[in-house]
């Protein structure tokens, strides 16, 4: 018992009782002798389990045996349960080929030595799929280091399988250096693109989580070609997203929800293998180069079409939903297709697509006609479940979103900080840094809301600021990620009233054209440049201001028409901001107050205390102190609830100046 740790279930114990001696030692009835020893306080009896009293007893019970014996007692053991592994083979899976393993320097049958690399591979292969990396690690450079250096011929398919699978989970680990020992292997023993396909699969993943996206597309579409899945990287690509889109849309045709859902699977290895590069790209794509993002989507859609479902299909379909919804404008049609992508999920023989699946569906199709905090619960849960099944990189895009989205939602900032905190940290460990820079601005605004730092233009930490983040982004064509800092400066410069900076901030977000934005992102740039739009105008009387004030007004009434819940409250002020201008008093104080108990209903705390801002200041203008006064008080509350004191404490000034 000694040999198995401080801990053995009945079993394990029984497959050994009444067999053979080693060495000196004989003993036909083991529960016999555990009996004794229980009576002694050497071991506890469990139920029908045992364990140790202490770990020294255990300790001292091996030390018992001669060193040079224990390799033996160890192979004895692991082939005696491996003979009985009926009654539980999972776990004797993992005891066998840990007493194997222990007792491995004793074997001297080659043939036994290559019978437990295979096991150690099954048990990297069971490890895997319970999302232990680190043991998987363990057991298949074990089983690597069992072959020697023995012939890839004479061996193939387990060297193929081990090295393979090793490259997987250096990459799940973040173990870049070794990970490229094991691709280097197979790269140069493989004899076939079919052989190669999963270790192409991981160099492109490993390129996107390095950071190194035009590099990993580029690969991707190379070996995509050798599928027999060409993509364009010339010509108007534009108009040929529109193509493909009305293709996409004719093959749909009226086929029902659950004509799709029953499709045959693919039975086509090639095409599977491209579904499965297809999507590792689409997320690639979607940070470099949006329209070889589209024809990614389409392609993925348009082969499920021709050739059947695979478990990738739930995220092309998904995809697909997307950009009908952000692209085409077709939000009840992007609905229907992301509602079939969760149907296809619950096909799939994985949930390794899930976190893609999720993120796309909760980011940017559901917030067109839910409510944002509804999507909070499943962007946490593909997170969860990413990290589970080794999918890292749309784990972490997905708790990305959802610590947007919770700042989106009015959660309270300290939360938010600790959100950002603790997952940009997992972020960096796992070397997905590109993500973390994503929620840098964020954090800055929290930061400067909650009165941690000074002004609205520098990153306190991280070794960087926002402009060499906006450099860096460029310089990766990472234009979402730009536009998101303009806009996120623009708002914190008009929320603290330095209206030139705001301005000159959301000029510079206008400058760059984005091909679709998730929806709460999109609304947000209607309502904040807007407001800034309105401030403007009201300032220096210039028709541009007022044209893109209107324009907003008029953006942001589709949004509320489709998800009242989240963009009501916004057009609200808005209008109340026109009426202002307009100089309609009657008006401008009912949509304040209408905009004030909108957005108190559906939880947007923070567009509360602006909107009683908003109204102070209006009030205030007209020489109405004594209300200017509540107003201000009422946001200075609100803001306090939220967690932004450096604001709050702005709004009390006012309240005394009034």
């Amino acid at each position: 018992m000694a040999c198995l740790g401080h801990y053995c279930e009945e079993f394990i114990l029984s497959s050994m009782s009444g067999q053979s001696e080693i060495g000196d030692f004989e003993c036909t009835d083991i529960f016999a002798s555990l009996k004794i020893a229980a009576m002694e306080g050497l071991v506890d009896q469990m139920g029908s389990n045992y364990k140790f009293g202490h770990d020294q007893i255990q300790l001292a019970a091996y030390s018992l045996i001669p060193e040079n014996e224990r390799g033996n007692w160890h192979l004895w053991i692991g082939c005696r349960v491996w003979e009985n592994k009926s009654a539980s083979p999972d776990k004797a899976l993992f005891i066998v080929v840990s007493q194997l393993n222990k007792g491995a320097s004793r074997m001297t049958d080659t043939l036994q030595m290559i019978q437990l690399a295979g096991l150690n591979l099954q048990a990297a292969e069971k490890s895997i799929s319970l999302g232990a990396f680190v043991p998987a690690e363990f057991y298949l450079k074990k089983g690597i280091g069992l072959l020697g250096q023995k012939p890839w011929a004479d061996h193939y398919d387990l060297y193929l399988k081990l090295y393979s699978s090793c490259a997987e989970v250096e990459l799940c680990i973040g173990n870049f250096k070794e990970m490229d020992v094991m691709l280097d292997k197979v790269f140069s023993n493989a004899t076939c693109l079919d052989d190669k396909i999963d270790v192409y699969f991981t160099l492109v993943s490993a390129l996107h989580s390095q950071g190194k996206m035009n590099q990993s597309l580029e690969v991707g579409l190379a070996v995509l070609s050798q599928l027999g899945e060409s993509f364009p990287t010339y010509s108007d690509i534009k108009s040929i997203i529109v193509v493909e889109y009305a293709k996409a849309k004719q093959m749909i045709g009226d086929k029902t929800d659950e004509e799709i859902v029953t499709m045959k699977a693919i039975d086509d290895d090639h095409k599977i293998a491209a579904m499965r590069l297809m999507f590792i790209l689409a997320h690639t794509s979607f940070l470099t180069s949006r329209d070889v993002y589209a024809l990614i989507v389409l392609r993925m859609v348009q082969t499920s079409l021709n050739h059947g479902i695979c478990d990738e299909c739930a995220f092309g379909f998904a995809a697909f939903g997307a950009l009908m919804s952000s692209l085409f404008k077709d939000i009840s049609g992007g609905y229907r297709f992301g509602q079939l992508s969760l149907r296809l999920l619950d096909r799939a023989k994985s949930k390794k697509c899930l976190p893609g699946v999720y993120a796309v569906v909760y980011t940017f199709i559901h917030p067109f006609l839910d409510h944002y905090r509804a999507s909070l619960e499943p962007l946490e849960y593909a997170y969860n479940t990413g990290m589970r099944c080794g999918n890292i990189s749309f784990a972490m895009s997905a708790v990305c979103q959802y610590c947007i989205h919770a700042f989106y939602c009015g959660e309270e900032l300290a939360t938010i900080q600790t959100m950002i905190t603790k997952y940009g940290k997992i972020m960096i460990e796992h070397n997905q840094g590109q993500f973390y820079k994503f929620l840098l601005p964020y954090r800055h605004a929290v930061l400067d809301l909650m009165g941690h730092q000074l002004g609205p233009n520098q990153l306190i930490g991280d070794g960087m600021n926002e402009d060499h983040l906006l450099e860096e982004c460029l310089q990766l064509k990472g234009t979402r990620a730009a536009a998101v800092i303009y806009h996120i400066r623009s708002w914190v410069a008009y929320v603290f009233g330095n209206y030139d900076l705001a301005s000159k901030m959301m000029e510079e977000r206008q400058v760059i054209t984005l091909m679709s934005s998730p929806p709460f992102l999109s609304c947000s740039f209607l309502f904040v440049e807007g407001l800034i739009s309105f401030q403007m105008a009201q300032q220096t009387g210039q028709a541009k201001w007022k044209a893109l004030a209107y324009k907003s007004i008029e953006g942001m009434k589709e949004y509320a028409l489709h998800a009242p819940s989240n963009c009501h409250h916004k057009l609200l002020l808005l209008q109340a901001e026109s009426a202002s201008l307009a100089g309609d008093c009657d008006d401008a104080v009912r949509s304040f107050d209408d905009s004030i108990s909108s957005a108190s209903e559906h939880g947007f705390i923070q567009d509360q205390a602006l909107a009683y801002e908003r109204a102070g200041i209006f009030y205030a203008k007209q020489g109405n102190t004594d209300t200017a006064a509540h107003y201000y008080n009422q946001a200075h509350c609100k803001y306090s609830m939220w967690g932004a004191k450096r604001k709050a404490d702005c709004c009390l000034r006012k309240h005394d100046q009034s």
